[in-house]
């Protein structure tokens, strides 16, 4: 069961509006991705400002839903991406498919709340 303190302070990450939420040292969104882009090749375009330690690219079962998150293990490396990304003039070729046309999109992502804590069993002693 969760006390009443720690369930207040769970609900108020969780109601909290994203643009709200403070933004990641580490990690960056991208948005708009072309169709056939995959972890590795996002890890792949993104390796250049930092070491990657995770790639992921959205699925709604087979089919990428256009969006995923690269983290790298140090600060300061994400910003280095979105500055580059953002740049004027600046275009990833992501291959030869027909929807390499989209204009990705790189920004800060937002931390997520943390996990809910575990519930206790049983009183005091466990």
């Amino acid at each position: 069961q969760i006390r009443a303190p720690q369930a207040a302070l769970y609900n108020h990450a969780m109601s909290t509006p994203l643009d709200q939420r403070p933004l990641s040292k580490t990690q960056i969104f991208c948005s708009n991705l072309p169709w056939s882009v995959n972890g590795k090749m996002l890890r792949q375009a993104f390796e250049e400002y930092g070491e990657v330690v995770d790639a992921f690219v959205a699925y709604n079962g087979r089919s990428s839903r256009g969006f995923g998150y690269v983290t790298y293990k140090v600060d300061g490396c994400a910003a280095k991406a979105v500055e580059a990304w953002n740049a004027d003039g600046f275009k990833h070729e992501w291959g030869d498919d027909e929807d390499s046309s989209r204009t990705t999109r790189v920004e800060m992502a937002r931390e997520r709340p943390k996990p809910r804590p575990e519930p206790r069993i049983g009183g005091r002693d466990g």
